[in-house]
């Protein structure tokens, strides 16, 4: 099972599965779409500590009642690679910004040897429905769960 943020009303989605501990770090492959457009990174972007913390907003952010109901919160990590925003809509639902440096498209040839890789910076908003939210927030929690220590 993966965790996948999909928008409601347009092709965009976001999906990010850890893969494995790397010393302090975690190895998360990341998958964004947009409409026919498709990109992917897989690096060290967060720290278990930070993963954890991502689950728990995730979670948190539908019914968060400090927040006002157009008011965004962010959440950012040590590694700049990943950045999110996200706020509750008036009427119900959540909105998300997600930023994620460096992704790849997956169907790039791989560059000559000595070659960089060619990247780019997608950032992508997502609105999606509460219970879309809180699903994809168990799920990435019991992945997390399942990673040896």
């Amino acid at each position: 099972m993966r965790m996948l943020l999909e928008d409601a009303d347009a092709p965009r989605s976001l999906g990010l599965h850890p893969l494995r501990p790397d010393g302090e770090a975690l190895v998360l492959q990341v998958d964004a779409a947009d409409g026919d457009r498709r990109w992917t990174l897989t690096g060290n972007l967060l720290t278990r500590d930070e993963a954890t913390g991502l689950g728990a907003w995730l979670a948190d952010l539908p019914g968060d009642l400090t927040l006002g109901a157009d008011e965004w919160t962010a959440l950012t990590f040590r590694s700049p690679a990943l950045s999110l925003a996200g706020r509750r809509m008036p009427g119900g639902g959540v909105e998300l910004r997600v930023s994620v440096l460096g992704m790849s498209d997956p169907d790039d040839s791989s560059p000559p040897p000595g070659q960089p890789r060619r990247t780019t910076d997608v950032v992508l908003g997502l609105r999606l429905p509460t219970a879309a939210v809180e699903e994809a927030a168990v799920t990435f929690v019991e992945e997390l769960s399942a990673l040896p220590e």
